[in-house]
This record gives C-alpha cells, structure tokens and sequence, in this order.
C-alpha cells in the first residue's frame, strides 16, 4: 500500500498501533458499559424467565418459528428486552384481544400478574443470567399434535411455494376427505410443513353447490394460529361432515425479516379427530346482518333477528370486522334481561375463535345488539377474519356464534 506521506515503516507501525488502540478502547468502553448496567432483578433469566417463555411463547418465538426472533436462549432473548416491555404493556403480546373476564374462554392466552412482573421486572432490572450451572433445554419449531395423534391425517394436495419476490399471500386448497360415510369432528389442527412461513389457516366445509364455501350453512371447522392448541367441542356435540366431503383450507402465508428475499416452500398438514359415536351437529348461527344499523354517540348498533330456537353457544367468532374497533356483543333475552358475550379488539393477525368455558343457554327469541367503538373518527377499511373475503362497507361487523341445540 502506498502513504504519500509516511514512508517510514516504524511510524506507519505505529500509526496502525494507535488506531488499533482506539477500536479497542472503544470496543471496551461499550463492554464495559453494559457490564456495569445496574442489576436489580431478583429475577433471573435460567431460573424465572425461561420458564415463563417456554411455557407462554415457545410456539412462535422459537429458532425458524413464525416469529421474527427466538426467545428460547439468554442470549437470544437480551436484545429483545425492550421489546419485551413495550409489548407486555402495550397488550400486544401475549396476544389476548378479549377486554375481561379471560378465564370465561376455555382457550384463554393472558398471562398471570405474577408472570407479568417476573418479565418486567427482569426486563427493565439489567436482565441478569441467573444459575450457571443449568442450561434450558433447546426447544425445537417442530409442531407436535397437541390431542395426539389424529386419526386422519390429510396433507395439502400440493406444495406451496412463497416465491423469493413476495413477503406474504393466502392460498387456499381442496382438500378431499374421502369420506364414504357421514362423520363427527371433534376438533381440526394442522401441522405447518414450514413452520417459520405458516402464519394462520381456516378449515371448512367447501359448499357442495360451488367452488367457494358456504359460510351460514356450514360451520368453520378450525381458525388455526401457530399458538393456539386445537379445542375439541364437547358437551355431546361435533362438526357433522357428510359423505363424499371436501374442505376448504386458506393458509396465510408471512416472512419475517430473516427470510426477506428467500424462496420458502410449504406442504402442511390437516389433522382430523373424529367423535366416537354420533352426536349433535354444532351449527353456525349469525349473530349479526345486513340490515340497518342505528347510530349512537360514536359507537354504531347493529341488532339481529331473533333466534328461532333455544340454543346452547359453545364459540363466537369474527368474519369481518372494521381494523380500528372494539367489539361487544350482548344477548338480550325475550325478558329483557342482558347477558355480555363477549367484549374485545379483533386483531387482522390473530383471527381466532373464542370457545366458552360453559355452553351458554340462549332461549328463543334472544336478539343479539353488537356495538361497534372507533378508535379514532375515521373507520378504516374492513379486515378479513375468517372465511369472508369481501370487501364491504367500512362499518361491516360481521360475527357468527357456534351453537347446539338444547335438550327437551
């Protein structure tokens, strides 16, 4: 190399010598800076934390999970400490959209006060290491069956390819059950082929009369998201499937920063558990309409017609929503007497079902009033939650209860 004006091999020695000793000043002056960062957690990561994340967020923020980072390692998880606060108080993560009452779903995802304060307390405490002398075991993003084994398994007829150019899309697939005789589901899963791309799935029952499915008529068989253990329907009663079925799958396919102008390639899995003996069908019952809505302060009203029959509500989900609400949903009794369904903020990335701890009995002529609350005065465009696509009116609430029939 050429210094137009040191020519002498000594200074230019020393000249190399002394930058290098700035970069390594510099080098120590941040290390140290982190090793002299107040610890004041109690809390550590080996002996309070990981447990916490292995237990809440394993499923996603795991090496190659959907999440955009592992929480599955000390080392992984220290940069994220921030984060971990922001969200956490945010209410973003876990992410739980239901207002109260979360022990009211069997499918619940808030966290305790306690784990709360172990999190941030940690977070913000100098995210001490803890017990050196054991190490968390490695988590694996392999999706394991959480009933076990199904008792048919239907892979997706193809493999989906998420092309290097594309950072998401939805892809639906038919898929043929095979079926020679009416069966019962008692719950769906699936197991993503490709764990870190595989951000969400619907399974229903594709209509017989069309290639696009029947959304009153014919239940949903399974939101699935990648957090989400499957619940079976109990209480006597199943998905009826008829012969000769095809259902309908939409995966919603994401990259997360790491896989930016990778192509990805996904075959998933359909996991079916039938019911052991015949039962009663779980049908799909809109709680709201197209009709006329009244307005009221901000809030928009919306009512149904009244149910034609007692009925027993075993889940309630959203399949069109405004991005920017909150929802609440009460049913009103032919007595006069109301009864919160539900009260929560629909999230576009965590469209799931709500299943109610208990069936609740709803009689005969029960009409449903379905308020809407902006947060802010301009609605936004509708999101997609479930089967329906459509692009609707800005105010477009649409939520289906799954119901059973009451005994007589």
């Amino acid at each position: 190399m050429y210094w137009p004006h040191f020519n002498n091999a000594m200074v230019r020695s020393r000249i190399i010598a002394g930058v290098a000793l700035v970069i390594l000043a510099l080098v120590l002056s941040v290390e140290t800076g982190r090793a002299h960062k107040p610890i004041t957690s109690p809390f550590t990561y080996n002996d309070d934390v990981f447990p916490i994340l292995r237990d809440r967020c394993a499923r996603c923020h795991v090496p190659e999970g959907v999440a955009p980072m592992s929480l599955m390692t000390y080392e992984d998880t220290v940069p994220w400490g921030e984060s971990i606060r922001v969200e956490l108080l945010s209410g973003h993560m876990p992410p739980w959209s239901v207002d109260a009452a979360p022990t009211r779903f069997r499918n619940a995802q808030s966290i305790s006060a306690r784990e709360m304060n172990v999190l941030l307390t940690w977070a913000t405490g100098g995210t001490p290491f803890g017990s050196t002398d054991k190490s968390p075991q490695p988590i694996s993003s392999e999706r394991r069956w959480a009933l076990g084994t199904p008792d048919l398994e239907l892979p997706l007829p193809a493999e989906f390819t998420l092309p290097a150019n594309k950072q998401e899309e939805i892809a639906e697939f038919v898929v043929p059950t095979g079926f020679s005789e009416r069966r019962w589901l008692r719950a769906v899963d699936l197991a993503p082929g490709t764990p870190a791309v595989v951000r969400s799935a619907t399974v229903q029952l594709k209509s017989m009369s069309s290639d696009t499915a029947s959304i009153a008529g014919e239940p949903l068989l399974a939101l699935w998201l990648p957090g989400d253990d499957p619940i079976p329907v109990n209480n006597g009663a199943a998905f009826e499937v008829p012969p000769k079925a095809e259902l309908l799958v939409r995966v919603r396919y994401k990259k997360t920063w790491q896989y930016e102008r990778k192509e990805l390639r996904d075959r998933s899995t359909i996991g079916l558990y039938f019911a052991k003996e015949a039962t009663q069908p779980v049908r799909a019952l809109p709680v709201t309409h197209d009709g006329p809505m009244l307005q009221v302060n901000n809030s928009r009203r919306q009512f149904s017609e009244a149910i034609p029959d007692d009925v027993r509500a075993v889940a309630i989900y959203p399949t069109e929503h405004p991005a920017n609400a909150g929802i609440t949903v009460v049913a009103i009794a032919p007595d006069g007497s109301r009864r919160e369904l539900i009260a929560f903020h629909p999230q576009r990335e965590w469209a799931r079902r709500f299943w109610f701890n208990d069936p609740i009995a709803l009689e005969r002529g029960t009409k449903f009033e379905t308020t809407v609350t902006f947060d802010d005065e301009t609605p936004a465009l509708p999101v997609s939650q479930g089967p329906a696509s459509t692009q609707q009116d800005s105010s477009a609430v649409r939520l289906t209860l799954n119901v059973i029939a009451t005994a007589r």
